[in-house]
């Protein structure tokens, strides 16, 4: 498996929600698209995806090697406590100021914990933003790994996800967390 070449390359995961897919470029996770979601047949890739190049299928190394973040990702849904670290998908370069601050306040909400989107406005200097925020989040590129999914709304309903409302509440179940 090479994650460190320009040429996007394309990794499936196994779970019990169906198979999963990173999509790295120079050593980078660029993409995640959530087990069982589509996204693998060839032609365009999905929302959000610019791959630079046609969209292939997505398929298991043919050695049956797994990055440390696809391994990562089985364990998370087979219901085990994880932790994503930046080491583990490459270094991440945002567009602004605004969308770093987001993302690292969004880095600080723990496994099974929550945050209302004004919360995560202000948690990252920005308290009247929360508009702004969720329009950030819904184009996450790496869902779970940086984990929108933990931002719901104030009045504690989950607020709408990329992947559906079925999906977030799915993932917030996986980490204990019943809305």
């Amino acid at each position: 498996m090479s994650t460190g070449s320009a040429r996007p390359y394309r990794e499936a995961y196994e779970t019990p929600h169906g198979t999963g897919c990173l999509v790295w470029e120079g050593g980078v996770a660029t993409a995640h698209i959530l087990p069982g979601a589509g996204g693998f047949a060839e032609g365009s890739p999905p929302a959000g995806i610019a791959s630079g190049g046609s969209w292939l299928r997505c398929l298991p190394d043919a050695k049956g090697r797994k990055s440390l973040l696809a391994r990562t990702l089985e364990e998370y849904f087979s219901g085990y406590r994880v932790e994503f670290t930046k080491s583990m998908y490459g270094p991440r370069s945002h567009p602004s100021d605004f969308a770093a601050a987001i993302a690292e306040a969004l880095a600080g909400v723990a496994y099974g914990t929550t945050i209302s989107y004004s919360g995560l406005a202000a948690a990252a200097g920005y308290p009247r933003a929360q508009r702004a925020v969720g329009s950030w989040l819904a184009r996450n590129p790496l869902p779970v790994i940086v984990p929108c999914h933990r931002v719901i709304r104030a009045d504690g309903r989950p607020g709408r996800y990329s992947g559906g409302e079925g999906w977030k509440l799915k993932l917030l179940q996986l980490e204990g967390i019943y809305l």
